[in-house]
């Protein structure tokens, strides 16, 4: 087996309780747009995020961290550092509970994964709800228990190894610096357009002092972790021209995936992956020695 391990920082900019899900700006939870941005499209995005905000408007991006064979580190494999990504436009599903009956449940619909780019190696496969029925998305499936609860996730909140990840140990105390952090860059920024986007954010922050609902929301996503343990089943695809991967990944088996997303900071719209995709694996034979 081969497992390649992958983390980092995603984008998602969507509404949250009690705001609808389809909401396009935000009014009532914690998340919101500020002026200059296009309106909010749920889209999960491990690579080119949308109007990212500081100071995370460079630190998007998801890669390949760490390559195991036959449970053996293989720090020379060319897929280390390779970006991986979710294609199709995927969403976190729930639609205020209309779609799932616990608070905690996220549904990503769709999901179809890629490991580097078509240009240079590459592994990519979708998870399908149901292999006859190709086409089918949440809205066809969401009453069949059968075919979701594969895709559902388990929640911890105050999660220790998200924290770890994250490096958000103290949830009040990182608003707070975001706050006085952003607060400084207000008075070095000329652009009337950021410097309206920054108020609003800043008008948020300030307000954990007094909107108890809403600052609790806040940093319990910085803590909560969602966890999903799935199989990819559909028609997979491998690029390897170049043979870097030095071997073969077996196709007529699903590959297995394990992931949890967590840290998501409702001021910056972004969160943190980490996961594992494991796919069948013969390594080539070594070349006779002379």
């Amino acid at each position: 087996m081969m497992d390649i391990h992958f983390e980092g920082w995603w984008q998602c900019r969507f509404a949250t309780d009690p705001d609808p899900t389809d909401d396009p700006r935000g009014v009532s939870g914690p998340t919101f747009i500020t002026p200059g941005e296009p309106v909010f499209d749920r889209v999960i995005r491990f690579q080119d995020p949308v109007a990212p905000r500081w100071p995370f408007d460079e630190k998007i991006g998801v890669t390949v961290r760490a390559v195991t064979i036959a449970g053996v580190d293989h720090r020379e494999s060319a897929l280390i550092g390779r970006p991986v990504d979710l294609l199709g436009g995927p969403q976190f599903t729930q639609r205020n509970l209309v779609l799932v009956d616990q608070p905690f449940q996220v549904l990503i619909d769709p999901f179809d994964l890629q490991v580097g780019t078509p240009e240079s190696v590459l592994l990519r496969r979708a998870a399908l709800w149901d292999l006859t029925r190709p086409d089918l998305t949440i809205e066809d499936v969401f009453l069949d228990e059968a075919l979701i609860t594969p895709r559902m996730n388990t929640v911890a909140i105050q999660s220790a190894e998200v924290a770890e990840a994250t490096g958000i140990l103290d949830y009040p105390g990182y608003r707070r610096e975001r706050l006085a952090a952003l607060t400084e860059r207000r008075r070095t920024v000329t652009n009337p357009v950021e410097q309206a986007a920054l108020e609003r954010r800043i008008t948020a922050l300030d307000d954990d002092a007094i909107l108890t609902g809403v600052r609790l929301a806040s940093e319990q996503f910085l803590g909560m972790q969602v966890t999903y343990d799935f199989l990819l089943n559909g028609t997979p695809e491998v690029v390897d021209g170049t043979d870097v991967l030095g071997g073969t990944v077996g196709t007529s088996q699903p590959w297995g995936l394990t992931m949890w997303w967590g840290g998501y900071d409702v001021d910056t719209l972004c969160g943190y992956v980490r996961g594992t995709l494991t796919v069948p694996f013969v390594a080539d034979p070594e070349p006779p020695r002379a």
